[in-house]
């Protein structure tokens, strides 16, 4: 009869137990898992028909977080482009934590285009560190419509405009950023910046008329800034009036309401 384990005497415990594992043989969704590593191909042979120092445009081509390696390899530091658009693909923050290493020292990139992606608060986050003066970017133009950014974004693009010195376009329609966000822009474009000529807010429909006084200082205190874009947000016509009123009266100016 055996005895129960409880029962065993200290010496029988002491015993070294011998255990033999047979081994794993991999199969086949094993050895696909363990080998294959990620392609692109059809990108690969975009990337390779783009001309260096040009413009590469691969807006609308489904990309992802997981092709951005190859797009850095590619088109920022092999082919030295000066233009990269990514509008209306797939990349999230996780894939600007990924771009922001090539902006670094880069002389080369003047614009950027990340326009209908998904890289939110976030992502404009590691922008903003990466456009400081300390990292010797010169992005001269960024497109940063339609990517879920509110005032949060804002808070961080506008620490950066305190001190950036060859930003000269943003674009920032279609996201979510209200009166608070324009205030914080308002303020920097007041008393810090003086590179800034185009600022586009259009489509933000929580910009309301408690804005307005924002960019009135705005137009009465930079003289930098030559375009205001905020079509399509929630201004009353009273409101636009009085915005329209204070362009007319600057030299240099458009204003889009």
């Amino acid at each position: 009869m055996l005895k129960k384990i409880d029962s065993l005497s200290p010496r029988s415990r002491s015993r070294s137990i011998s255990v033999e594992f047979k081994p794993i043989i991999p199969t086949t969704e094993n050895k696909r898992f363990i080998t294959e590593i990620y392609r692109n191909k059809k990108l690969e042979e975009e990337l390779a028909l783009i001309k260096p120092k040009t413009c590469a445009d691969l807006s609308y081509w489904n990309i992802t977080d997981d092709d951005m390696l190859m797009i850095i390899k590619q088109i920022i530091k092999n082919k030295q482009c000066i233009e990269l658009r990514l509008y209306g693909n797939q990349i999230t923050s996780q894939g600007i934590s990924l771009l922001i290493s090539s902006l670094t020292n880069n002389s080369i990139l003047k614009s950027l285009d990340l326009s209908y992606n998904h890289i939110s608060d976030t992502g404009v986050y590691f922008l903003s560190q990466v456009l400081l003066p300390n990292h010797y970017s010169s992005l001269e133009i960024l497109h940063l419509n339609k990517n879920g950014i509110s005032n949060d974004g804002i808070h961080c693009l506008s620490e950066m405009l305190r001190t950036n010195q060859t930003l000269t376009e943003l674009w920032l329609s279609d996201n979510e950023i209200g009166n608070q966000g324009v205030k914080l822009l308002a303020n920097i474009l007041i008393n810090y910046n003086r590179k800034l000529k185009v600022l586009v807010l259009s489509f933000n429909i929580f910009i309301t008329d408690a804005s307005i006084d924002y960019f009135l200082q705005m137009l009465e205190h930079n003289q930098t800034l030559e375009q205001l874009s905020i079509n399509n947000c929630n201004l009353s016509e009273m409101g636009q009036m009085k915005l329209r009123e204070k362009a007319n009266r600057k030299k240099i100016f458009k204003i889009e309401l």
